[in-house]
């Protein structure tokens, strides 16, 4: 009889076995949440579509690559580009849907969000966060001053919990500065400059950073600071009101005389900048006016239609190389659209989180992928452009071969598609910037500045560049 029991239970183990061999393995899902504005006044879905491009493309190169164990999943929230918002929207991704890194777009979302690490009510949420809208010159400077302690801890970013892959909009204003008042040219009279921009870190730091090159470039001149609430209704504001103060003879920081502007530099968000630059075609202004990086936030269509001429500076669409010819073709055949504003940026941001938590995984030796910590992936975030490493490109192809060479533990270096994508010691980038033109009914970029090679942003040589 026990004989017989045994029997039995030796064939019911064998059948168990023979059934879970049957199955498929275990796959780990990373999770990477994208806390992107929905609803706000930078809300669109060419965000979400290049990081579900840079997720899905790492899922491919990992089956190329023979990982079937692992598989990385994106869960969304909405920033609202609303501090407070944001910082919720972050809170519920990781700590409900178990999210291991934050991707976030703008400055003041990025600040909100990064202050849980530095005393915000909330609590630390211990994981990194990649931005790749925001370019406040204040983020991830060791420098940095505010009278708020918590934001003044983030914006110094010390834990080193704050990485970006858009370059700091203190580059920008170095260009534009040089653009119209070139160093060492007083000119004949004074040169008034006025500056537009939203009443926000990044609006601010950047008038701030403009004006103080306008004035080391032509000590004669006069600045004007305008700014615009960064959480105003597009639809309602008085935008013609903006437009007359910016452009009649009294200046709106001293409240003095002093003639109209020379030239006007506009710095705000997608949605705000349109509603301005259609109020300022309207009232017929003959002054000068530069866009920075928001402005191309829009895409070939009918709001370009009736903004042919205006022009500005920004990071560049997509870098050169590899990389950024890649992911053009990519999004092409995901989306039936050619890279605008910052896909790239996006693009970036998601792929450096995926290098990053690969890079840990096997460093730390884990079994279990899924036992991968924030902190272990914000470390492994600095490991992921090591200068020797063997260069990694965007796509399937580009991504297998990185996954390869993590797993052989041997150095990457992920060229981007946006530019080097090389964070430095603070979480920053640097990259290209353009001088662009808005030509029938798209951008045309006429000239590049390489602040890779030289801080200083010389122009590259001259050539001329092709439509994004």
């Amino acid at each position: 009889m026990l004989r017989a029991r045994s029997g039995l239970i030796a064939a019911a183990v064998l059948l168990a076995a023979c059934k879970s061999a049957e199955q498929p393995a275990r796959v780990a899902s990373i999770r990477i949440g994208a806390d992107l504005d929905r609803t706000g006044s930078m809300a669109h879905t060419f965000w979400s579509d290049s990081m579900r491009l840079a997720v899905g493309t790492a899922n491919q190169a990992l089956k190329v690559a023979g990982r079937k164990d692992l598989r990385f999943d994106l869960v969304f929230g909405n920033s609202g580009n609303a501090p407070d918002v944001a910082r919720a929207s972050a809170v519920e991704l990781v700590r409900k849907q178990g999210a291991r890194a934050i991707l976030t777009d703008t400055s003041q979302d990025d600040i909100a969000i990064n202050m849980l690490a530095y005393g915000a009510p909330e609590g630390s949420l211990e994981v990194p966060i990649v931005c790749m809208a925001c370019t406040a010159p204040e983020i991830n400077d060791p420098a940095a001053s505010n009278a708020d302690p918590v934001k003044q801890k983030a914006l110094r970013n010390s834990e080193h919990w704050n990485f970006r892959t858009s370059m700091s909009a203190g580059y920008e204003a170095r260009v534009i500065a040089r653009m119209l008042l070139p160093p060492g040219h007083a000119g004949s009279g004074t040169f008034k400059l006025s500056i537009y921009a939203t009443d926000d870190v990044n609006g601010r730091g950047f008038s701030k950073r403009l004006k103080e090159l306008a004035l080391e470039y032509r000590p004669d001149a006069t600045v004007e600071q305008i700014y615009v609430a960064a959480q105003v209704d597009p639809a309602t504001h008085d935008w013609a009101a903006d437009v007359r103060r910016l452009t009649h003879k009294k200046n709106g920081s001293s409240d003095r005389t002093d003639g109209p502007p020379d030239a006007v530099v506009e710095s705000s968000f997608t949605k705000l900048s349109i509603e301005f630059t259609r109020a300022w075609l309207a009232a017929g202004s003959k002054v000068r006016l530069l866009h920075t990086r928001g402005f191309r936030g829009l895409r070939m269509s009918e709001d370009l239609r009736e903004m042919k001429g205006q022009e500005g500076v920004s990071q560049a669409v997509v870098g050169q190389g590899v990389s950024a010819a890649v992911f053009a073709k990519d999004l092409q055949a995901a989306t039936g659209q050619q890279p605008a504003g910052r896909d790239a940026k996006a693009y970036d941001a998601a792929t450096s989180v995926v290098l990053a938590a690969l890079v840990a995984v096997q460093r730390e030796k884990l079994a279990d992928p899924a036992r991968l910590t924030g902190a272990q992936l914000r470390d492994a975030l600095g490991r992921i452009n090591v200068p020797g490493g063997e260069p990694v490109f965007a796509g399937v192809e580009g991504m297998a071969r990185a996954v390869k060479l993590i797993q052989e533990g041997r150095p990457i270096n992920y060229e981007g598609a946006s530019g080097p994508c090389d964070f430095d010691a603070n979480g920053n980038v640097v990259a290209q910037l353009v001088h662009y033109r808005v030509e029938n009914q798209a951008f045309v970029e006429v000239e590049r500045f390489d602040c890779v090679k030289d801080k200083d942003c010389p122009p590259m040589q001259a050539s001329v560049l092709s439509a994004r």
